[in-house]
C-alpha cells in the first residue's frame, strides 16, 4: 500500500503545482516533469528490491519508455505540446498501473471501481484527460463569453430556442415511455420516435409534445413529473456543456500583427503555399468532415485535412510557431502575399484536465476496463 500512496502524493503534487504554473506561464517547469520521472523510476526501483521483483522495476521502465514514445509521436503530429510529453511520460513513470487509492484503502468497494493489474494506466488517463477538457474549457468558454456582448447576445437566442427543444424532448419521452411499456415495446423504439418527431413542423411539434406530457403525467403524475424535471435538466445540461465548448473555438482567438509574433504561440490559421502562390485555407470543422464522408466525398475531406502545396503553419500544430515559421511569415507579409495580422489560438491549459482526469481515476478506478472485460 505505501508505494501507492507515495506515488499518488507526488503525482497530485506535481500535477497541482503544474496546473498553478500553466495557468500563470503556459508552461510546466523541467524539474518537476524529469524529478517525476527520476522519483518514479528510482521509487519502483527500491519497490522491486523490497520486494525481491525486478518485474516491478521492468513494467515501470517499459510503460514509461512507451509512453515517451507514443507522446513524442503525437508531438512530432503537431498533435502535443513539449510539455505535455513531459508531463505524460513524468506520470507513466510513477503510475504504470491505476493507483486507485480509494479503493485500495477501503474506502470504496464498489466492484467495477476496483484497479486492475495491466499497465495501461497512462492510456486511461490520456482518454480521461480528453473527456475532462470538455466541462473544463467550456468553463473557460463560460468565463470568456461574459465579456463578450455579441457573441453573448447570440448565446441568449441560442438558449431559447434550446430551452424550448429540451422542453420538446423531455416531454416527448415522458409520453412514450408508458406507451411502448403498455404495447411491450422496447424502450430503445424511443430515439428513432424522437427523431421522427424532430421532423414535424414547430406548431404541431408543440401540441403533440405537450398531449404526450399529459399523457404521461396521466398514467403516472408523481413519477413523470420527477422524470419530466430530470430530463430537462439533462438536456440543457449536455447542451450548454457542448455548445460552451464549441464556443470557445471562437472566444479564445485573437489577432495577432505577424510583426509581433512570439516562438510558441499557436496558429488558428493553416497557410500554404503552393508555387508562387499562398493562401489561407480555410478552417476544416468536424460537421464539414463528417458530411464530406456521408457523401462519399472522401477525397474531398482529405484534401481538407491535408492540402496540397508547403504548409507554412498549420491551425492543428499543438507546439506552437517556430523562429523559423515566423521569419518566414514575416517576408510573405512584406511582400504582401498574405495579411499582416494572424489570427491565434489562445489554448486552454492541458495539465488540469490531466489533474482532473487523475483524481477522477483515483476514484472510479479502472471501471473502463472492467466494463470491457
Amino acid at each position: 500500500m505505501t508505494p501507492y500512496l507515495f506515488f499518488f502524493f507526488v503525482s497530485i503534487a506535481a500535477l497541482a503545482y503544474g496546473t498553478y504554473t500553466d495557468f500563470k506561464e503556459r508552461l510546466v517547469s523541467n524539474w518537476v516533469t524529469y524529478g517525476m520521472v527520476l522519483l518514479g523510476l528510482a521509487g519502483h526501483a527500491l519497490w522491486a528490491i523490497i520486494a525481491s521483483d525486478a518485474m516491478i522495476f521492468g513494467v515501470s521502465l517499459a510503460v514509461t519508455a512507451t509512453t515517451f514514445a507514443l507522446s513524442y509521436a503525437l508531438y512530432k503530429a503537431g498533435v502535443w505540446a513539449g510539455g505535455d510529453v513531459k508531463v505524460f511520460t513524468g506520470l507513466a513513470a510513477l503510475n504504470s498501473v491505476n493507483p486507485a487509492i480509494l479503493a485500495r484503502l477501503g474506502i470504496i468497494s464498489i466492484p467495477f471501481f476496483q484497479p486492475i493489474s495491466l499497465p495501461i494506466f497512462p492510456l486511461s488517463l490520456f482518454v480521461f484527460s480528453l473527456f475532462a477538457m470538455l466541462p473544463y474549457g467550456a468553463a473557460l468558454a463560460a468565463a470568456r463569453l461574459m465579456k463578450n456582448s455579441l457573441q453573448k447576445e447570440k448565446f441568449k437566442q441560442d438558449l431559447k430556442t434550446m430551452v424550448v427543444q429540451a422542453l420538446e424532448l423531455a416531454a416527448a419521452v415522458v409520453g412514450l415511455s408508458p406507451l411502448l411499456a403498455m404495447a411491450n415495446i422496447t424502450q430503445l423504439a424511443i430515439l428513432p420516435l424522437l427523431f421522427a418527431i424532430a421532423l414535424i413542423p414547430k406548431k404541431p411539434r408543440l401540441v403533440l409534445a405537450a398531449v404526450l406530457l399529459f399523457l404521461g403525467l396521466w398514467f403516472n403524475g408523481e413519477l413523470a413529473a420527477q422524470e419530466f424535471v430530470g430530463l430537462l435538466g439533462l438536456f440543457i445540461g449536455v447542451y450548454l456543456l457542448f455548445k460552451l465548448y464549441t464556443l470557445s473555438k471562437v472566444l479564445m482567438r485573437k489577432p495577432v500583427k505577424i510583426a509581433e509574433l512570439q516562438a510558441g504561440m499557436i496558429s488558428a490559421q493553416t497557410i500554404v503555399q503552393n508555387g508562387k502562390s499562398v493562401k489561407i485555407v480555410p478552417e476544416t470543422g468536424i460537421k464539414k468532415l463528417i458530411k464530406y464522408f456521408a457523401l462519399n466525398k472522401s477525397g474531398k475531406a482529405m484534401q481538407l485535412l491535408q492540402p496540397k502545396g508547403k504548409v507554412i503553419v498549420s491551425s492543428r500544430a499543438a507546439g506552437g510557431l517556430t523562429e523559423e515559421q515566423i521569419s518566414e511569415l514575416k517576408r510573405l507579409a512584406r511582400e504582401k502575399k498574405i495579411p499582416e495580422e494572424l489570427m491565434l489560438k489562445e489554448s486552454a491549459p492541458f495539465v488540469p484536465a490531466v489533474l482532473i482526469a487523475y483524481i477522477a481515476l483515483n476514484i472510479v478506478g479502472d471501471v473502463i476496463w472492467l466494463w470491457v472485460f
